[in-house]
């Protein structure tokens, strides 16, 4: 007996092997160092990302604390100015300048001597002017500042009909309360902390 072959081709002869070829141990390599090096550039990227917000915000709080040490200079600048210039003729608007931004205890300090300066610089026939030469914050604590101020007055009285001018270091305490530059304390510096 002869046994034929059957010779007609069937979809799995037809079709080479189309199964998915074996990765190569250098693709999967390859795989692996792409990722792990997309991962720590993005973790870079995020450290990157804080710590840049970080220094942004160290910067922005350190000029805010600038600006305010500056209008503590500028408060304690403009108060001097006022407080070491007066006229005999005018005592109201010296008292009225040197109670200006100021706390009430220190207004009511000078509700205590007016009387008494009142009557000097009446008599003397005071005439005064004064001028900032330089002043800085020496300290701070949380929103009150220290400011040291090196003026110049010029005064002329009976005594004295010539203007002279005496230089003077002085110590003036400036608080920060809402939106308020107040001065709550005034004198000259004694060299004492």
């Amino acid at each position: 007996m002869t046994t034929e072959l059957d010779t007609t081709s069937t979809e799995d002869d037809a079709a080479p092997d189309t199964a998915v070829p074996a990765v190569s141990s250098r693709t999967r390599l390859v795989a692996i160092v792409a990722t792990v090096v997309a991962v720590l550039a993005t973790v870079a990227a995020v450290v990157a990302g804080v710590q840049w917000q970080s220094a942004h915000s160290a910067l922005a709080a350190e000029r805010g604390a600038d600006a305010d040490r500056a209008t503590a200079e500028n408060t304690a600048r403009a108060y001097t100015e006022r407080s070491l210039t007066y006229d005999h003729t005018d005592i109201d608007g010296f008292f009225g300048g040197v109670e200006e931004g100021t706390t009430d205890a220190l207004r009511e300090r000078f509700d205590g001597v007016r009387e008494v300066l009142t009557q000097i610089m009446t008599d003397s026939q005071v005439v005064a002017s004064g001028r900032v030469n330089a002043a800085t914050v020496t300290a701070q604590e949380g929103d009150t500042y220290t400011v040291s101020v090196f003026a110049t007055q010029t005064t002329q009285n009976l005594q004295q009909p010539e203007p002279g001018a005496v230089p003077t270091l002085l110590t003036v305490t400036v608080e920060h309360t809402g939106d308020e530059w107040l001065v709550s304390d005034y004198g000259a510096d004694t060299g004492t902390s």
